[in-house]
């Protein structure tokens, strides 16, 4: 699939899509509670799953704030498709405000720690896209941030059968990055451009009005989450 790596890359709406194919609100909320009481004991796949169930409204409130909240637990404790999503929304500004250097740090760790070709190949994606809106100081910067990441101590063994099976974790992730080297000086760096934040599936564009970048990346994500 020629869009999967792009599309992973705003997960934001693995998401949004994921409720609208449309089990029942009950089997929703039963699916809910049990992702909930796995999440809560400290499992990866469990909370990566909720953050989904909170983006797509499934079985829970919808919220953005609440699903990037889940993801980023996900992501402490090493799950590298977590890592792109947060990549996506801090991209984006959906769930947390945005920003760059963030978006480019979880894509680095992921585009060098995933065990996934899809992902690494979005991941990839991602930090081209950014490296048009940071300055090199800005890359350095997320880059060495990436560097002396380390997956939290209290990771544990899923105990949720995953909807695909993928290798997610990635617990020695420093040792899989390459070291950043530090940018030339530049007498004029280039000021970061404003990446333009997508409102969300709530939000109505004027009638005509011409579709923004995120828009245009979230078109293309995949019914389901992965």
């Amino acid at each position: 699939m020629k869009r999967a790596a792009l599309a992973i890359v705003c997960c934001a709406a693995l998401l949004a899509s994921a409720g609208a194919a449309g089990a029942d609100p009950a089997s929703d909320r039963d699916m809910a509670t049990r992702y909930l009481q796995a999440a809560q004991s400290g499992d990866a796949n469990a909370q990566f799953y909720l953050g989904a169930l909170y983006s797509a409204g499934a079985g829970v409130q919808r919220s953005d704030e609440e699903a990037f909240r889940w993801f980023s637990r996900a992501t402490d404790q090493g799950h590298t498709h977590a890592m792109l999503i947060l990549a996506g929304l801090s991209a984006i500004g959906r769930g947390t405000p945005q920003d760059s250097v963030k978006a480019y740090q979880w894509a680095y760790i992921v585009a060098y720690a995933s065990r996934v070709d899809e992902f690494k190949d979005g991941a990839r994606q991602l930090m081209r896209v950014l490296e048009t809106r940071l300055t090199p100081d800005q890359v350095y910067a997320a880059k060495t941030d990436a560097s002396r990441w380390h997956a939290a101590p209290t990771a544990r063994p899923s105990t949720v059968q995953p909807m695909q099976s993928a290798p997610a974790a990635a617990p020695a992730v420093a040792n899989a990055l390459p070291q950043p080297a530090a940018p030339s000086p530049s007498p004029q760096p280039q000021s970061p451009a404003k990446i333009t934040v997508d409102p969300g599936p709530e939000s109505a564009s004027p009638q005509g009005a011409k579709k923004s970048d995120a828009d245009k990346l979230l078109d293309q994500i995949p019914h389901g989450p992965r």
